[in-house]
């Protein structure tokens, strides 16, 4: 499923998201519908986090506990992040889902519950891996990212190329 929802692609020893071939089958959707940009940003932003993971900060994704450490981290920031940037969970949800269905089960009734979970605060933690001056960083060069890319969109400059942000398989 995720394979799928984030379209992902190998070549030889190297994975990246194809954003490309989302551009391809949704771009006419991605000026005019918020809910297909947004899961195009969502798939930028994990191109940048992955880059900035493996490559600046050499991550080892086979550390055991990772995957669990990580939405650790995910869930410990969110406090930070909240509070920091005064974020409020109020999204409006209108958009209909019927593009995304068309990648993988997407549970727009269910969408309220999930983004209430992510504002919900847990008490302190100990950071696995991702600290705050980290969690920073990675927010400002996915914020630059996705600024250029929309950018890039409403000018019909070139968009980012996925095989530039493809990782090895394997880290090195």
């Amino acid at each position: 499923e995720r394979k799928a929802s984030h379209f992902l692609t190998q070549a030889g020893d190297r994975k990246t998201y194809d954003i490309a071939r989302f551009r391809s089958q949704y771009g006419h959707l991605l000026l005019t519908d918020g809910l297909v940009l947004g899961y195009y940003l969502h798939l930028l932003q994990d191109l940048v986090f992955r880059d900035y993971m493996y490559h600046k900060l050499r991550f080892n994704p086979r550390e055991p506990g990772y995957l669990e450490g990580l939405h650790s981290d995910y869930r410990r920031l969110n406090r930070l992040l909240i509070r920091r940037y005064g974020l409020t969970n109020g999204f409006p949800i209108s958009a209909s889902a019927a593009p995304l269905e068309m990648i993988a089960a997407f549970d727009m009734e269910g969408l309220p519950a999930a983004l209430a979970e992510d504002f919900a605060l847990p008490g302190a933690q100990q950071a696995f891996f991702l600290t705050e001056e980290r969690a920073e960083a990675y927010i400002a060069a996915a914020v630059c990212k996705c600024r250029d890319e929309i950018t890039a969109l409403q000018t019909g400059r070139p968009l980012t190329d996925p095989t530039d942000w493809a990782w090895r398989f394997a880290p090195v």
